[in-house]
């Protein structure tokens, strides 16, 4: 992967959750890797993930087919919660 030919994809809060999303876009079968934006090794000020340009429309759709919609969200909200059954 030529590091010239990359974009960002999302920053991530820390390089942890950068590794579960490149994860599951090599799940996927889209190239991914990490770049930590803390100047110094361990300070966690965010993790760049980083796609080939190629890859980028297809991995922004596989970032929206995880996210619920607002519409989706609500719904889940206004759903009672199952009744428990005792004995």
């Amino acid at each position: 992967m030529r590091h010239d030919t990359l974009v960002v994809l999302q920053v991530c809060t820390d390089y942890i959750a950068a590794d579960v999303l490149i994860g599951y876009l090599k799940s996927e079968a889209i190239p991914a890797v990490a770049h930590n934006l803390a100047p110094v090794p361990g300070l966690e000020q965010g993790t760049e993930v980083l796609v080939p340009r190629p890859y980028l429309p297809r991995a922004q759709w596989l970032l929206l087919q995880q996210q619920p919609s607002d519409s989706e969200l609500a719904e889940l909200a206004m759903e009672s919660a199952p009744e428990s059954s005792d004995g």
